[in-house]
C-alpha cells in the first residue's frame, strides 16, 4: 500500500528557506539553481493527489516565508517549493520571467502548465525565460 505524501512540515520549509537564502548569498543564482535541480531529481513518481499537495505546499511555504527573519521573496520561495514538490513526486517546473517596462523580474512554480504560487493573470504579463535547465 502506498503512503500518501503530505505537504512538508513548517520546520522543513523554514530550513529550506534559510538554505535557499544562504545559498543565494554565498554561491549565487546559477549555482543555487543547479543545486535545486540536483536535489529535485531524486524522485520521479507522479502522485495522484498532486493538486492538493501543490496547494498545501505552496500555502505552507508562503506562511513560513512571512515569518522568515531574512529576505525570502519570490525566488527563494519558488526554489524551495520546486524542490519540495519534486522530491514528493510532483512534476513541478521552476520559472523565471521579466516584465520589460517598467522592469520587474519574478519567479514562480508551475504544475501542469499552471502557476502554483502566483496568480495566473500576473504571470501573463511576464516574458518567461525558455528553460532553466531542469
Amino acid at each position: 500500500m502506498r503512503r500518501t505524501r503530505r505537504a512538508p512540515s513548517r520546520i522543513v520549509v523554514a530550513v529550506a528557506l534559510v538554505a535557499a537564502v544562504l545559498s543565494q548569498r554565498r554561491i549565487g543564482l546559477y549555482p543555487t539553481l543547479r543545486l535545486a535541480h540536483a536535489l529535485a531529481r531524486r524522485r520521479a513518481t507522479v502522485e495522484a493527489a498532486a493538486s492538493a499537495l501543490t496547494r498545501s505546499a505552496a500555502q505552507r511555504v508562503a506562511q513560513v516565508a512571512a515569518f522568515h527573519p531574512g529576505r525570502a521573496l519570490c525566488l527563494e520561495q519558488s526554489i524551495v517549493l520546486y524542490v519540495l514538490l519534486r522530491r514528493r513526486g510532483v512534476p513541478a517546473e521552476l520559472k523565471l520571467g521579466v516584465q520589460p517596462s517598467p522592469f520587474s523580474a519574478h519567479a514562480w512554480v508551475e504544475h501542469d502548465g499552471r502557476p502554483i504560487n502566483e496568480a495566473e493573470d500576473f504571470i501573463l504579463r511576464l516574458a518567461p525565460f525558455p528553460s532553466l535547465g531542469a
